[in-house]
């Protein structure tokens, strides 16, 4: 008599097909105008940095990250103009739920996870190549006549062990948090967004480089570095102009005294405050208030 127990092995991912798969080194300028379709991509960018389109997040993505574009959304790529990438992407089909944990995300690879992508891409190429290699984004295969053993369902394999793995870990930012903008017509990375969010948020208070460097997790040097490719002159006067800024319209809305906006904004005293605002308006606070128009 047989007692033995049979137990199921039911799957959580299933990959249906692989439309492409394949690497490419690109300079610090490539671009791609983008396009979307009905099967999920991954991009992972082994050097360098890229800027990523996905739908209207436009966001970079750094060395050692991977994101998914879900079916039908838009994306594109491009260099960042300071570095050249090393860049794998893979498209495949997949109607399992669980793909939608990848939505919106961007997530840093563990060594373990690096080691499982290389095998990966490893095993595409033996059995695989691009019809035009000059072209892969076309996105055309050829099967090899000389494909190992197995290696189809390698391919199969280890794709779903990989996307389980990174369905387990959490170390994932989402693409909004990510995204670049335009402030002052400079085209701004979420680095330097993280940076100029401090200052905004402590217009009402006093900031040093110090602080500043405390509340982003960053060194002075590297906060100092970073804020050099959004504007010359020094963080800490564009922190005084922000607050200037802010001056003028708490001016203008007419609801508090000089003295009481200099409390506000943290400025030592009333005398330091109009001194500053004649400096970079030529006019004392009262003759910008009269030069304001009803």
């Amino acid at each position: 008599m047989d007692d033995f127990v049979r137990q199921g092995l039911p799957g959580v991912i299933h990959i249906r097909k692989i439309i492409t798969i394949f690497y490419m080194e690109l300079s610090k300028d490539f671009h791609y105008e983008g396009e979307q379709h009905n099967f999920w991509e991954m991009v992972y960018i082994d050097k360098g940095e890229m800027l990523c389109t996905a739908d209207k997040n436009r966001f970079t993505l750094k060395s050692g990250e991977v994101t998914f574009h879900k079916p039908n959304e838009y994306h594109n790529l491009s260099g960042d103009g300071k570095n050249a990438p090393n860049v794998s992407i893979l498209t495949f089909e997949c109607d399992s739920v669980a793909m939608r944990h990848f939505e919106g995300k961007i997530l840093r690879l563990s060594a373990e996870e690096k080691k499982l992508l290389s095998m990966l891409m490893s095993e595409g190429l033996s059995c695989f190549r691009l019809e035009d290699p000059g072209n892969p984004l076309l996105q055309k295969l050829r099967t090899l006549p000389d494909a190992p053993f197995g290696g189809f369902q390698m391919i199969r394999n280890l794709l779903e062990i990989f996307l389980i793995s990174l369905y387990r870990h959490r170390e994932s930012f989402t693409k909004k948090s990510r995204q670049r903008i335009h402030i002052d017509g400079v085209d701004v990375d979420f680095e330097i967004r993280e940076l100029l969010d401090v200052l905004n948020e402590n217009l009402y208070g006093k900031l040093t480089i110090a602080e500043i460097a405390r509340k982003v997790g960053k060194s002075e040097s590297t906060v100092k570095t970073l804020f050099a490719q959004f504007q010359p002159g020094g963080i800490m006067r564009y922190y005084n102009q922000l607050k200037l800024r802010e001056a003028k319209r708490l001016i203008r809305e007419n609801r508090y005294t000089f003295a009481q906006i200099a409390e506000l904004l943290c400025f030592d005293s009333p005398q330091y405050f109009s001194k500053f605002f004649k400096k970079c308006t030529h006019m004392t606070p009262k003759e910008y208030k009269l030069s304001i128009l009803d």
